[in-house]
C-alpha cells in the first residue's frame, strides 16, 4: 500500500505553478501590440455630379477630402464658381444651394441634357484653383422591356420547401452600336396608415403590443432605397444588339402584400462604367484588416491649374428611361409552406389622435409617379 507522501504533493504544484507562470511570460513576449499606419489626409477635390434628361436631377456636389478620423471625412466646399458646357460652347450655371452647403443646382431649374450632345462640367474654387471634366457625350438609352419576379426558394429542415422572397429582374434590347454601358437604380414606395408607432398597450387594450397613431393626411409613403453595394451596371460587350435578359435588380422578402418599387435605367459613358465597377470593389470588402482602405475613387475630373491635384469622384451624364410597377407576392403555388416576414399591423393607439406625415428623405405625402392602387 503506498502512503501520500504530503512533502512530495506540495513540491509537484509548486513546480505546476512555476511552469504555468514561465509559460505566460513566454507568451507575453510574443505578442506585440498591432500597429496601423491610417493616412492623416486624402488630399484633393471630390466631385459627384449628375446631368440626366429628367428635370429635377441635375444636381453637383463639391467636398474637400478631410482628415482620417472616425468623424466626417469631407468638407463642403463653398463659394464655387461651376457651369456646364456643351459642344457649342452654350453655358448652364450652377448656383449653391441656399439650404446645403456644397450643393450646387441649375440656375434654370428646368434644365435637362440633351440626346446627342457632349457636355463638361466646370469648377472654379475660392483659392483660384479650376478643375474640368473630360467630354462626355449624352447617349440615349433603350426602353425597359419588363420587370419581373422570380421565386426564392429555400429548403427548412422542418416544413420543407419554403418560399421565402423573390428576385426582381429586368429585360431591356441593347441597341446594335457597340460601347454601350448601362447603371439601374430603384426606390420601393410602402403607403403607411400610421405615421407614429410604438411599442405599448392601445387604446381600451390590455395587452402589450405594436401600436400606432394615424396619419392626419388621407395617404402617407415611406421611401425605401439602396444604401449599401448598391453598384449595378453593365456593358454589352458580351450582349451588343440582342436582349438583355434577366438582369438583376433586387431581392425582397416574402410577405402577401404587393411590392412597388420604381426602376431607372441610365445609359453611362465607359469612363462612368469603370468608376462605379471600381466603388463596388471597394464596397465590397468585408472588413478584414487586410482589406483595402475605403478610399475617394477618380473618375473623369482633373485639375486644369495644377496637375499633381488629385481629384475624386464622377461627373455622370447620362439619359434616363424610368417606369414603377408593383410585384405581386401572393405564390402561384399555395401548397407551397412560405414564412411570412411581414410587419405586423400596428393597433390604433387612439381613434382620435393623428400625427402628420413629415416630408423627409424616408417619408412623402406625395403619391408615387406610377403608383396605380
Amino acid at each position: 500500500m503506498n502512503i501520500p507522501n504530503p512533502a512530495s504533493a506540495q513540491l509537484r504544484k509548486w513546480k505546476s505553478l512555476c511552469l504555468l507562470l514561465s509559460l505566460a511570460a513566454v507568451l507575453s513576449t510574443c505578442v506585440n501590440p498591432l500597429e496601423v499606419e491610417v493616412p492623416d489626409e486624402l488630399q484633393g477635390l471630390v466631385v459627384n455630379a449628375s446631368l440626366t434628361t429628367y428635370p429635377g436631377l441635375q444636381e453637383i456636389r463639391l467636398y474637400k477630402s478631410a482628415a482620417f478620423t472616425t468623424r466626417a471625412l469631407y468638407y463642403a466646399v463653398t463659394n464655387a464658381q461651376v457651369w456646364v458646357e456643351d459642344e457649342l460652347g452654350q453655358r448652364q450655371f450652377f448656383f449653391e444651394s441656399v439650404k446645403n452647403s456644397g450643393i450646387y443646382l441649375p440656375q434654370n431649374r428646368n434644365f435637362v441634357g440633351e440626346i446627342g450632345k457632349t457636355y463638361v462640367l466646370h469648377i472654379s474654387t475660392s483659392d483660384n484653383q479650376t478643375f474640368a471634366s473630360k467630354p462626355e457625350k449624352l447617349k440615349g438609352t433603350p426602353p425597359i422591356k419588363k420587370i419581373y419576379s422570380e421565386a426564392i426558394i429555400s429548403e427548412d429542415p422542418v416544413m420543407g420547401q419554403v418560399l421565402s422572397g423573390y428576385k426582381i429582374l429586368l429585360d431591356t434590347d441593347d441597341p446594335a452600336s457597340k460601347g454601350d454601358y448601362y447603371r439601374w437604380s430603384w426606390v420601393h414606395y410602402e403607403r403607411q396608415g400610421f405615421c407614429l408607432t410604438f411599442d405599448g398597450i392601445p387604446f381600451g387594450g390590455n395587452l402589450a403590443t405594436r401600436i400606432g397613431i394615424a396619419c392626419c393626411e388621407t395617404e402617407c409613403w415611406d421611401i425605401h432605397r439602396c444604401y449599401l453595394n448598391c453598384t449595378n451596371v453593365l456593358s454589352d460587350a458580351l450582349v451588343n444588339g440582342r436582349t438583355i435578359s434577366r438582369q438583376p435588380l433586387h431581392s425582397i422578402p416574402y410577405c402577401p402584400r404587393d411590392y412597388y418599387i420604381e426602376v431607372q435605367q441610365r445609359s453611362i459613358s465607359r469612363d462612368a462604367y469603370n468608376y462605379w465597377r471600381t466603388v463596388d470593389q471597394l464596397s465590397s470588402n468585408n472588413g478584414s484588416i487586410f482589406d483595402a482602405a475605403p478610399a475617394a475613387v477618380r473618375g473623369n475630373m482633373s485639375c486644369t491649374s495644377d496637375t499633381t491635384q488629385q481629384v475624386y469622384g464622377l461627373f455622370e451624364v447620362a439619359d434616363i428611361y424610368e417606369t414603377g410597377v408593383f410585384i405581386d407576392r401572393i405564390p402561384a403555388q399555395f401548397t407551397i409552406p412560405t414564412l411570412f416576414t411581414c410587419e405586423p399591423t400596428p393597433i390604433s393607439a387612439n381613434p382620435f389622435e393623428c400625427r402628420p406625415c413629415v416630408e423627409s428623405a424616408f417619408r412623402t405625402r406625395t403619391k408615387p409617379k406610377y403608383w396605380t392602387k
